[in-house]
């Protein structure tokens, strides 16, 4: 088990945010504060991102959920709102699967239970073989633009400089874990633990039709979808997204 760098502020019930894929905790940078006014918000960097030591070998998602796993039982953090961007919503899902005890409510923002399509996973494949030849930082410059709806967006540069800290063997293994995921949506129909969904009308990474399917099963589940924003809503529909996370985890937290 790897141990998992972590960034944390303010004071109250736990949200732990986890970030996407060529992502750090520094994405959530500018997105806290305003959570952090009411709830102790912990931001992990995912084993092999950031300053977190990577999964030795080979590794599927539900390993990294188990890493994730392990780091809330060493902080003793209680049940806690879980939100997972992207790949971290895939970390999300196995979590809230495999150990449901540690999660209070969890949130999809811009991300799916469901597995990768034939057609993902070629471009999956493609992308290993791409990064295998290139390196990373030729891969970036068409992924991070693909990641907003608005290509002159200001916080463009700073998820690029982000993403370029990426080690390849990282963005490789990654890149592996999510093409092999399985499929959670039974999961998500039948799990009653309270759930949030957050879409982009514009994403092309998880087209919106797929966020509307999921927001059809299973119960006790919030959807909200959120127009001329991509695949960041954090940075794109900042204060929208700031709000809902703020009522949805009141809601778990205050309202009983």
């Amino acid at each position: 088990m790897s141990s998992l760098h972590f960034r944390e502020a303010g004071n109250g019930p736990p949200i732990i945010l986890l970030h996407g894929f060529c992502e750090t905790s520094e994405i959530w940078d500018d997105f806290v504060p305003p959570l952090a006014t009411q709830f102790r918000v912990l931001m992990p960097d995912l084993p092999g991102f950031g300053k977190s030591g990577i999964i030795p070998g080979l590794f599927i998602i539900d390993q990294v959920a188990d890493n994730v796993a392990t780091w809330i039982s060493s902080l003793e953090i209680p049940a806690a709102m879980v939100i997972g961007h992207s790949l971290g919503g895939y970390v999300t899902l196995a979590l809230a699967e495999k150990y449901p005890e540690k999660v209070k409510g969890f949130g999809l923002f811009h991300s799916t239970a469901f597995a990768d399509s034939p057609e993902k996973k070629e471009n999956r494949d493609k992308v290993i073989e791409f990064v295998s030849e290139h390196g990373v930082k030729p891969f970036l410059s068409t992924f991070v633009p693909g990641l907003f709806f608005d290509k002159s967006h200001p916080a463009m540069p700073i998820v690029h400089r982000i993403a370029s800290q990426t080690d390849r063997v990282t963005l490789l293994r990654y890149t592996a874990a999510m093409r092999d995921r399985r499929d959670r949506s039974m999961m998500l129909s039948k799990n009653e633990i309270p759930k949030l969904l957050i879409a982009g009308r514009e994403d092309v990474s998880v087209p919106i039709q797929a966020s509307r399917e999921m927001a059809k099963m299973g119960q006790k589940s919030s959807f909200f979808e959120l127009s001329g924003v991509a695949h960041m809503g954090f940075f794109e529909a900042k204060t929208e997204c700031q709000d809902i996370i703020t009522r949805f985890t009141e809601s778990l937290f205050f309202n009983n």
